[in-house]
Parts: structure tokens; C-alpha cells; sequence
């Protein structure tokens, strides 16, 4: 099986996992044949990317963090909350917190907190994707930090809710897919502290969760929103949850672009370190994360094309990858990127044909894909 991104060109093509809508309900099961109908479908739903048969390396699966039976658990309880909060009645936290207690539980099982690389793959387009990502990575910063379960509770409480503001933002600007004008981008900053009164008051979380909400779009140098705080009025919450919400977003696609090369990211979050970004809080990031997830495409220089098998505890900058097309590659070849600093990676490929001689680094759009893949 293999991710990638959901185009027209995928027609013919079958499912090799099932797609789900908000609250778990079944949409498409595993074998489907996607047609130009549920494409469009798709797409209007949010959808970004699809899990795609014949994979380029059958022995393996992509990375997920948690169970598909909590991320449904997770999504259940965010709607439920939204709903009753949208209908004027208070939240059931009770959810919300077995939810949390789910992922953290998953996360231990999953090797995801105790040894391995934490990998997040945001290849749907579900509502509550984005916060159960900044969830997932947060609680992760945590306990590498060496949080106690009981604060993990309550930060993972609070990443998970740091945007529950954004129900009171209109839709259509959520979605836009331009750029935001300026009155555009002021009605969105209001999120902030729209998350922090329904913390507050409906959900009777106390404030240090609520800070969450608040804070997670403040910078150590005060350039930040709502309130301009600086680095020692910024609580750890706020600095953790900063952190994961910067690069969940960086590294999704969103409305108005693709996702941005991993090592752009990397790169952004150390470069701005004790400047915008807690230090701590990325340095537990960036050793947890996997930056290349399984599955991914790769480009590699000199023309090399590439999947990532596994995840190299070495180095989450240079995973383990199978080089399946190329210049004199007739069959394919097991890499280890970390003992081959020689061997860059230029670039993600959204897809890529085998048997084509016309790869392109970036994009493959000009190659039909045969309804065989």
C-alpha cells in the first residue's frame, strides 16, 4: 500500500485501507475502486490524501500512533463536545478525559512515548484530525520532558481542546482557500480566546488547561496572539502546545497549500528555538518525531526513487528507504540513509509509476495512472 495525495489520476485505483467520516461512520471500504464520482466526493469532504493498493513494499504498513478504534473514540468525543456546546449545553469532560487516557495509553503500547518515533500521517480530511495530531505530539513532548501521568493528563486535555474556539469561527473562512484579508485575519485570531472562555466556562476545565487554547499561537518573544505575552508569562501548556501546533500544521496540507517539506520544518523549528519556540519543547520534538513517515515517496539525488521502509532510530532525518526506480536500479535496493550521508533526499513524491520513464521530482501530474495500481 502506499499514501498519496487524491487526484483524478487515481480512477481505477483500489483502496488498501477503509475511509471513514467524522464520528467513525464507514464512507468507503478496503478494496474499493475509485471512481471520478467518489474522487469528487472525496475531495469535497475535506479528504487530501487516500491509502492505495500494490504497494512498492508489501511487508510493511504505514506508521500510525494510535489505534483506529481511539482515533474514533477521540473524534466521538470532540463532536459530541462541539455539538452540545454549538446547542448551548455543557460539555461532557468525562469523554473528553477517557479519550486522552486512550492515546496515552496507545502512545506507551505503540512504543510511540517509551522508545520509538512518534509518526503522524494526516492523509484525511476529518475535522478533529489536526487536533488529535497536536494531542498525540504534545503528550509526546510531555513525557519526554519527564511529565507525570497526571500532567500529561491535563496537557494532552489541553492540546486536544486548544482549538475548540474555531466552532464559533465561521466555516467558510476556516476553509478559504487564499489568503486571509486583514479583517479576515483578525476574526480568526479571535480563536484564542473564543477556546479560552468555553474552557473557562462551559467545560469547567480550571485555567491552567484553558491556557492551552489561549496560549498556543503566543511566542517567547511576544510577536504572538491574542495577548503579545513573552517567554516567562507563557505557561509550559502554552509553550508545548505551540510547539505541536506549528508543526502539524507546517507538515499537513491545508486549504491555501501543500505541506512543506519535512526538512523545512526541521529547519524552521531550530532555527526559531529560544527566539518564537520553546527550546525544551522542540528538542523533544524533533527527537520523537518521525520526519519521513512510512510510506512516504521519496526523490533522492540523482534521480533515485525511493520509499521509506522504517523509521532509523539513529536519525528521524534519514530513515530506512527501498530505492525502487532510477538510473541502473533494475530491482530494488535496501538503504540505510544515515550510513549514506552522501545520498540527499530533494524531495516528497505524491506518486510514482514504475514502469515510466517520465519521473518528475515534485509531481507526477502528466503520468496517467493505470487502474491496475
Amino acid at each position: 500500500m502506499r499514501i498519496v495525495d487524491l487526484h483524478d489520476r487515481l480512477i481505477g485505483a483500489y483502496l488498501a485501507m477503509p475511509i471513514h467520516g467524522d464520528g467513525g461512520k464507514l464512507m468507503l471500504g478496503a478494496g474499493t475502486r475509485l471512481t471520478r464520482s467518489l474522487i469528487k466526493t472525496l475531495r469535497a469532504r475535506g479528504y487530501t490524501k487516500v491509502v492505495v493498493k500494490k504497494s512498492l513494499m508489501p511487508d510493511s504498513v504505514p506508521d500510525h500512533p494510535i489505534s483506529y478504534q481511539t482515533r474514533v473514540q477521540t473524534e466521538t468525543a470532540l463532536e459530541e463536545a462541539a455539538n452540545r456546546l454549538l446547542a448551548g449545553r455543557s460539555p461532557d469532560l468525562k469523554r473528553v478525559l477517557e479519550a486522552v487516557d486512550a492515546i496515552i495509553a496507545n502512545l506507551w503500547a505503540n512504543s510511540g512515548m517509551s522508545s520509538g518515533i512518534v509518526s503522524i500521517q494526516s492523509y484525511d480530511g476529518n475535522t478533529y484530525t489536526h487536533s488529535i495530531n497536536v494531542c498525540i505530539l504534545s503528550i509526546s513532548i510531555g513525557h519526554c520532558l519527564g511529565w507525570r501521568l497526571e500532567d500529561l493528563r491535563e496537557l494532552g486535555t489541553a492540546a486536544l481542546l486548544h482549538d475548540i474556539g474555531k466552532i464559533l469561527i465561521p466555516l467558510d473562512l476556516l476553509n478559504k482557500a487564499g489568503p486571509l484579508t486583514a479583517e479576515e485575519h483578525g476574526l480568526m485570531r479571535t480563536h484564542c480566546e473564543k477556546g479560552w472562555k468555553l474552557l473557562s466556562e462551559c467545560f469547567n476545565t480550571g485555567g491552567y488547561i484553558a491556557r492551552g487554547a489561549l496560549e498556543h499561537h503566543e511566542r517567547l518573544d511576544g510577536s504572538g496572539y491574542p495577548k503579545g505575552l513573552t517567554e516567562n508569562m507563557i505557561s509550559d501548556i502554552g509553550k508545548i502546545t505551540a510547539v505541536a501546533d506549528v508543526y502539524d500544521a507546517m507538515t499537513a496540507d491545508r486549504p491555501h497549500r501543500k505541506a512543506i517539506f519535512p526538512e523545512t520544518v526541521y529547519n524552521h523549528m531550530v532555527q526559531h528555538k529560544g527566539v518564537l519556540f520553546d527550546s525544551a519543547a522542540v528538542d523533544a520534538l524533533l527527537s520523537k518525531v518521525a520526519l519521513y513517515p512510512t510510506g512516504t515517496l521519496l526523490s533522492l539525488w540523482g534521480g533515485y526513487i525511493a520509499v521509506v521502509t522504517a523509521q532509523d532510530p539513529r536519525s528521524n532525518l534519514r530513515p530506512l528507504v527501498r530505492i525502487v526506480g532510477g538510473p541502473g536500479a533494475s530491482k530494488p535496493i535496501d538503504v540505510e540513509l544515515y550510513s549514506r550521508p552522501d545520498i540527499k533526499i530533494d524531495c516528497l513524491l505524491s506518486n510514482y509509476l514504475p514502469d515510466s520513464h517520465r519521473m518528475a521530482a515534485g509531481t507526477l501530474h502528466d503520468i496517467p495512472l493505470d487502474s491496475d495500481t
